[in-house]
């Protein structure tokens, strides 16, 4: 069956309509979407929506909104064909609506799929017109026929009371000289009788592409335009393989001809042979691997979003000549998943437009406007879409930007005013760098390699002739029409017949590539592809033996760009290998299989290394003459050796040389002891075997071993031992007696459970490791004024309260009160603000907590003056290094103990918090998401909140006893809090044995929001759960009557053993008014961990509550390391994430103040390069980094976990220990959260220093750039908070110590009028408070 969503228009909600509830979307299976229309009128109903699928012949729903009843459902509409085409259109005429739709609806195969034969009166129709009361053709005028070959539509318009169907024949695909695409036209010769027929068609000739991909219709008043994406029948991805082509309404809605060899009608028939008009047109846009258009108009400018078969979003803006500019990428698919061809506008807010692919869909703004920084940049990208909003000094959307309205606060290309503006061109003219002449003497037989990294290219070969004899020797790349050339100059001339190039990064994209030399014409084009950098998605087999030369096979995405010595790999989504061998390796080492791709090492997959095979011996049957079957006895491992990979042969000794004697490897078989080789060989002719010199060899890659036979000296090996096996049996049996019957089931119960736990914790390890999240929905970001508060004032609550508070709109932050306004003006000014900073921090009761506080204020001061911030904080600091590097200056900005250490916090938090929500925000995230539900894995004791899973040893639960998965189907009722949800659903939900009913509501819910993309609208303390069976409804409850009670009044809470609830039904309901809420179970409690007494009385006991007592926190340490690996590839994806350079650039706030550190120490004639990184660390990562990482809150809308708190700990510690010079020397009693990455320290540690290397590399930033970038952020955040509440709180401290204040400005020079000034403030503030205003 098939299932419609309907969804909120920024994706935020969705719920399923058709059909209304229950699992699944019905049956069949695999039915596929054909038409989705709907219908609208101007009096404001809703309309009713039409749904074609491909069961049922090809049927099409007609549902009634808004409560999608079904009033209509007819067979035979659309194509029932899982690949055949189906355009339709609705339009209205009268009062009536109708459905013009053309399909295929007969491939042209003899055996049509089963549940798809259509009847002889649709087997050959093209286009119907049907009434969307009926869905039946009025008669044969409203049905068009093809007459020879089945036809591929494209899309269907409804223009000028004509409709119009694209399309190509379907041999096109294959045939070598095929026919151009059509647009078939239909018009009503009657108006008055509503009935259509074929007027005729038009050839469309864009470059003489055959093929039709994508369609998109353009309105500007009475104005049309139609844009196709045709694509050339070859099936290389050439560079030009496809284009863009615009045709003007006018010229297609008038022909005269049909090709009757395609479509035919009685009219046509009657008119005669004519011939068909083709309208042929220059290719707007040539770009590879196009698949999807949409046409709009903004401004008077026609902007194209385009779509490709890797992923990406172009837009593209057409001047006056229908030429486009070079494409924008507005977004790209991590996935690299094809994009749908159609393409829409979001009808809501058409400042977004949604994206389609796979199983997803995007909602993606339609500009980048951000990204030009200045008022010229953003007038010459000539984007109808942004345009330089005065008032806020930014490039903007025109929504963005108040009273956009008027040209004087918003203003684009289109309505310019007069300025002294040099705008510049964004449609360059190619390079003419062809000549009509041809010189012959230079030959170009291949260029290596044609599949290249958007990194570029180091090294590229061409191949060819009479290279040493020309000069000006040039390489032209060639991409999208709009875009401008490359003209790269030949590296080296090795010799007569090669030479090379290097390639620059470039985006993702086909290209043409040519050799010129001497001026004269280009060689012939090929196609250099610059893809994305590779990705790996598995790996076959995924384990080697030691000696190596397993051939392995790695499964990807552009693997063909992989850097290889001796040859490059022809095939982009697999990459054969042969595994190497490793001289020293235990059982389960694991090997990092890395791709590098120029200077970048990409990371693979993991590979497996196990011990070599074990052959025990072999067995050679000779008495089948002249067939040998042979039988090696191998032991069982985890290698699953097949039997391609198993090389035997045997030699013997013929006369003085020696023979081999290959065999066929028939089979390997298993048995619990050992395997079994069987191999057979047929021997030809009378040659004769001298069995007593035979010798039997495998051979595994590199691995080969002689084998040898099953002996007869077992039986003396079995005599030698026999004697030391008796005597061992008779001391066995001696001392068991000897031994009590409580000690022996102690004893053995002990080594049961060791050896259980250890294989389970190497099983686990093995087979469990990556648990990553599939999909965490969006990411709950806090706003920056939340962000804000939370990292200026970890600790004061009341503060954040003051500060949260939304400013009134209505209040002009412009016209403050004259006491605040005279008391900002005097701490912007920098002599005066230095000096009270000092002389506060002079003073013995002015604690650390107060300049933090004065620091934070301060910041919420001037949070619209960071230029004026940022040069305070630079006072501030070289005074603090006057301080420091006499004594030590490694320990400068290490701790927050004065007001400049805590102001460079918020600072680097103000100027960061951007790049934290676009960069980090996604990885980080899913983190904390991955780490919540490894951590739900497994038990969780609900007292102590101590997991089984866990990187924090002392929150290791290492008392619990064993537990099973148990999956329940919980009924969430319809409640009204819940308007989007269904009115009941039921969601499978896996939850343990050992978790309580608190544990279980929780996992409901969590399982209630995966599945829905929303919460279930109540919260914990507010539902109950009900077992539902057929005798009985029961309440579940933490603690009720049957809760067991353990000693000293300490009860159990229930969980669901206790319960014995196995496969049921469970009930979420309303909790009614009388039941306990919020119960703290701590000291009355238990759960998994039991009181240590009862754990000793259970020792007397049996079955598994005396396990209680043989449990040893050490054996769950391997758990430690399960939890890391589940979630290694995440970490290592944050921290990768903070530490690259996106895009070659840095941040501007850190290269700004690591370019001021590496100043302020050439200054001091600092030359240990020890000192500037200590320093560098301190001032970001401890400073900034740890902060975020130990605190999610901060970021997003989430609740921290004492327990997800002491995991972050660990995380965060092997981050700063990445950032650490120190070497570390790590014994095997150091701390269980050093040693979990300890192996992976060395290589951050090399990243680190790299990456702080390359922000060094980077050109140093100018005054202005800086500036300008302070500005914007000051801009970003203007009226973000209450600065009088900060400005009070300065006040304050000025207040408190005044006196000293004043006596070190009267000792200063030049502050005179900074005292009145003073003195002024302080009057008018006395003034308020004798009017109890303060």
């Amino acid at each position: 069956g098939g299932c419609l969503y309907e969804v909120r228009s920024d994706l935020s909600r969705s719920r399923r309509v058709v059909p209304p509830g229950g699992p699944g979307c019905g049956e069949p299976s695999g039915v596929r979407s054909k038409l989705l229309l709907l219908t609208y009128t101007e009096a404001g109903d809703d309309g009713e929506l039409l749904a074609g699928w491909t069961q049922g012949q090809g049927s099409c729903e007609v549902w009634r909104l808004p409560d999608y009843r079904l009033v209509l459902n007819r067979t035979e509409v659309v194509s029932c064909l899982p690949r055949g085409s189906t355009a339709g259109v609705v339009f209205r005429q009268a009062d009536d609506w109708y459905l013009a739709v053309a399909a295929t609806y007969y491939n042209g195969r003899r055996l049509p799929p089963a549940g798809c034969e259509p009847s002889k009166s649709s087997e050959t129709a093209a286009i119907t017109v049907r009434p969307i009361k009926t869905l039946q053709p009025r008669g044969e005028w409203d049905i068009i026929k093809y007459n020879k070959e089945p036809l591929h539509f494209v899309d269907a318009l409804w223009w000028g009371g004509r409709l119009f169907f694209p399309y190509y024949r379907l041999k096109a695909e294959l045939d070598k000289d095929p026919e151009l695409p059509s647009m078939v036209v239909m018009h009503q010769p009657h108006r008055s009788e509503h009935s259509f027929d074929l007027q005729g068609q038009v050839y469309l000739d864009c470059g003489c592409r055959s093929l039709l991909i994508s369609s998109s219709l353009i309105r500007q008043e009475e104005r049309g335009w139609w844009v196709g994406v045709f694509h050339h029948n070859h099936g290389d991805r050439a560079w030009d393989s496809t284009a863009v082509c615009v045709f003007r309404m006018e010229e297609l809605q008038d022909p005269t001809c049909t090709a009757k060899n395609v479509i035919w009608d009685k009219q046509v028939l009657l008119q005669g042979p004519c011939k068909v008009q083709s309208i042929k047109k220059s290719p707007t846009l040539i770009h590879s691997g196009l698949v999807a258009v949409y046409g709009t108009v903004v401004l008077n400018q026609i902007v194209l979003f385009l779509g490709t078969d890797d992923g990406q979003l172009l837009k593209a803006i057409l001047n006056e000549d229908m030429k486009s500019n070079c494409p924008e990428i507005l977004y790209e698919i991590e996935e690299e998943t094809s994009i749908f061809p159609k393409l829409r506008l979001d009808p809501v807010d058409s400042n977004y437009i949604y994206l389609f692919s796979a199983n997803k869909v995007r909602r993606i703004p339609v500009a980048n406007c951000g990204r030009y920084v200045s008022e010229q940049e953003c007038l010459s990208a000539k984007d109808p879409y942004c345009g330089w909003c005065s008032l806020n000094q930014r490039c903007t959307l025109k929504e963005n930007c108040t009273r956009s309205n008027s040209t004087k606060g918003w203003f684009n290309i289109s309505h310019a005013p007069d300025k002294d503006l040099k705008i510049l061109l964004r449609f360059p003219a190619r390079n003419q760098v062809c000549t009509p002449s041809f010189m012959h003497h230079i030959n170009i037989h291949s260029i290596e390699p044609l599949w290249i990294s958007t990194l570029g290219k180091s090294e590229i070969t061409v191949k060819g002739e009479n290279f040493t004899h020309a000069s000006g020797i040039k390489l032209i790349l060639t991409g999208s029409s709009g875009c401008k050339q490359e003209i790269i100059k030949v590296r080296n001339v090795i010799n007569d017949t090669q030479m090379t190039f290097a390639l620059p990064p470039m985006r993702k994209e086909a290209k043409s590539v040519c050799i010129q030399a001497d001026g004269r014409k280009c060689s012939p084009p090929v196609t250099l592809h610059y893809v994305s950098l590779p990705a790996c998605f598995g790996i076959t087999p995924n384990t080697s033996w030691i000696s190596g030369g397993r051939k392995i096979t790695t499964t990807g995405r552009n693997l063909n760009v992989v850097d290889k010595i001796s040859e490059y790999p022809q095939n982009k989504s697999e990459y054969h290998y042969l595994s190497p061998s490793l001289s020293h390796a235990t059982e389960g080492k694991v090997v990092d299989m890395i791709f590098k791709v120029e200077t970048t090492f990409v990371p693979c997959v993991k590979l497996h290394y196990h011990p070599d095979p074990v052959f025990i011996n072999y067995q050679l049957h000779t008495e089948l003459d002249p067939d040998l079957e042979l039988k090696i006895y191998k032991e069982n491992d985890n290698l699953n050796i097949s039997k391609t990979e198993v090389e035997v042969y045997l030699s013997y000794m013929n006369g003085s040389q020696t023979a081999k004697i290959y065999f066929s490897v028939q089979n390997i078989t298993e048995k619990p002891d050992r395997s079994t080789i069987l191999c057979k060989f047929k021997r030809e002719g009378t040659e004769k075997i001298d069995f007593s010199t035979v010798k039997v060899f495998v051979k595994l890659g590199n691995f080969e071993l002689e084998v040898k036979p099953t002996s007869s000296y077992i039986y003396l090996y079995v005599l030698i031992l026999l004697p030391i096996v008796v005597v061992a049996f008779i001391v066995t049996r001696y001392k068991s007696k000897e031994l009590t019957r409580k000690q022996s089931q102690q004893l053995e119960l002990l080594e049961y459970e060791i050896r259980k736990e250890i294989r389970e914790g190497f099983a686990e390890l093995q087979m469990d490791e990556l648990d990553v999240v599939d999909s965490f929905g969006t990411v709950p970001f806090l706003d920056y004024k939340h962000f804000a508060i939370r990292t200026f004032f970890p600790e004061s609550g009341g503060f954040a309260s003051i500060f949260s508070e939304d400013i009134p709109q209505s209040r002009d932050q412009t016209r403050k009160d004259e006491s605040f306004n005279m008391l900002h003006a005097l701490i912007c000014n920098k002599n005066f603000l230095v000096t009270l900073i000092h002389t506060l921090e002079k003073q013995k009761n002015f604690s650390v907590k107060d300049r933090c506080l004065f620091a934070s204020f301060l910041t919420i001061a001037l949070q619209t003056k960071l230029v004026y911030l940022t040069h305070i904080l630079e006072v501030l600091t070289k005074d603090l290094m006057e301080q420091s590097s006499n004594v030590q200056p490694k320990l400068l900005l290490r701790r927050t103990e004065s007001v400049v250490e805590k102001l460079l916090t918020n600072w680097m938090s103000v100027c960061l918090s951007g790049f934290l929500r676009e960069t980090i925000g996604e990885p980080f995230y899913l983190l904390v998401t991955t780490l919540n539900q490894k951590i739900n894995k497994g038990p969780v004791d609900a007292i102590t909140c101590k997991a089984l899973y866990t990187l924090n040893e002392d929150w290791l639960l290492w008392q619990v006893s064993e537990f099973k998965t148990v999956t329940v189907n919980v009924i969430f009722e319809k409640i009204p809090e819940n308007e989007s949800g269904d009115a009941c659903q039921t969601i499978q939900v896996n939850v343990l044995d050992c978790d309580t009913i608190g544990q279980t509501k929780e996992k409901s819910l969590q399982a209630f929001l995966n599945k829905n993309g929303f919460p279930y609208g109540l919260q914990l303390n507010e539902i109950g759960l009900e077992l539902v069976s057929e005798e009985q409804q029961r309440e579940l409850l933490d603690i009720d009557g049957s809760s067991e009670m353990i000693e000293d009044g300490i009860r159990k809470l229930n969980t669901i053993a206790h319960y014995k609830v196995t496969v049921c039904f469970i009930n979420v309901c309303l909790l009614f008014a009388f039941c306990c809420l919020d119960v703290d179970y701590s000291d009355e409690h238990c759960h998994l961990i039991l009181p240590d007494s009862e754990a000793n009385k259970d020792m007397k006991g049996s079955g598994h509550k005396g396990k209680q007592k043989f449990k040893v926190k050490e054996m769950y340490l391997t758990k430690l390391l399960s939890t890391k690996v589940a979630i290694h590839s995440v970490v290592e994806n944050l921290f990768r994430s903070i530490w690259s350079l996106p895009n070659n650039k840095a941040p501007v706030a850190i290269k700004y103040f690591f370019d001021f550190l590496d100043t302020q120490a050439e200054n001091k004639r600092i030359t240990d390069p020890d000192v500037v990184h200590i320093w560098k660390t301190n001032s970001l990562p401890l400073r900034f980094w740890v902060n975020i990482l130990k605190n999610p809150q901060f970021v997003f809308d989430v609740k921290k976990t004492s327990h997800i708190d002491g995991c972050l700990s660990v995380i965060a510690q092997a981050f700063m220990d990445a950032f650490s010079l120190a070497e570390q020397t790590m014994g095997k009693e150091a701390p269980t959260n050093k040693l979990l990455y300890a192996k992976d320290i060395p290589l951050y540690k090399k990243e680190v220093k790299a990456y702080y290397k390359a922000i060094r590399d980077l050109p140093p930033l100018t005054t202005s750039e800086v500036e300008e970038f302070l500005t914007q952020e000051s801009k970003k955040h203007e009226n973000e908070f209450n600065e009088e509440v900060a400005l009070m709180e300065i006040y304050r401290y000025i207040v408190k110590y005044y006196d000293e204040i004043v006596s070190k400005l009267e000792r200063e020079r030049g502050f005179e009028d900074v005292q009145k000034q003073l003195q002024q403030v302080k009057a008018l503030f006395d003034e308020k408070k004798k009017c109890k205003w303060v």
